[in-house]
């Protein structure tokens, strides 16, 4: 028989070889609420540095830099949110009852917005474009997947018969879309949810 083998040594993740850690997933969450909180160009390094617990050199070996910091952020935002939404527009449901509900979890998360945060991937656009290429595609894409995600439930609907059948998929994606983007803004100011759930009855008519 052979040597037995060693102990298993930790696969290095970071660079120069040396293992990170910390868990990624953890401090990428932490970066995200600092800046959903504060915005970019008001968070200091400082404040990531307290937010996280980590060291500058860390931070950096992890995300290159606060701009690449953003990004992780908004991809692991971007990634909770889309699959909220898909579960929400349960095929399980009538599609009608699906994407309503869908909706009206807008309403409910604007109505209850006292700290007045808003919706992450927009008050980063709001603040970063049209000057950030990167950012802008990033973005871009975030929010085409939301729209597909909503023209799909229209097309469920489309073909149960119960949505007009002549709206167009992309642009019907788009309109929903600024819908669940409007209701997240005016609820910054709005904290009714019975006058925000009007909003979401308008659309719904105009959908059949």
């Amino acid at each position: 028989m052979g040597a037995s083998p060693g102990p298993k040594r930790r696969t290095p993740t970071a660079s120069r070889g040396r293992p990170r850690e910390f868990d990624v997933t953890a401090v990428t969450e932490a970066v995200a609420r600092v800046f959903w909180a504060h915005g970019y160009h008001a968070t200091s390094l400082d404040d990531l540095c307290e937010a996280t617990g980590l060291l500058r050199g860390s931070l950096y070996g992890a995300f290159g830099d606060k701009h690449g910091m953003l990004l992780a952020a908004l991809d692991h935002y971007a990634e909770g949110a889309v699959a909220k939404l898909s579960e929400r527009l349960n095929p399980t449901l009538p599609p009608r009852d699906a994407l309503r509900a869908a909706l009206m979890h807008h309403t409910r998360i604007a109505s209850a917005l006292t700290g007045l945060r808003g919706c992450f991937v927009t008050n980063t656009a709001l603040e970063m474009l049209p000057d950030d290429g990167e950012l802008s595609a990033r973005i871009e894409s975030i929010m085409r997947r939301i729209s597909t995600l909503l023209a799909a439930a229209v097309i469920r609907g489309q073909t149960a018969g119960v949505f007009d059948t002549a709206l167009n998929e992309r642009a019907v994606g788009d309109f929903l879309l600024c819908l669940t983007q409007g209701l997240r803004v005016l609820g910054k100011i709005i904290h009714d949810e019975d006058q925000l759930a009007a909003i979401v009855d308008i659309a719904m008519r105009a959908l059949s």
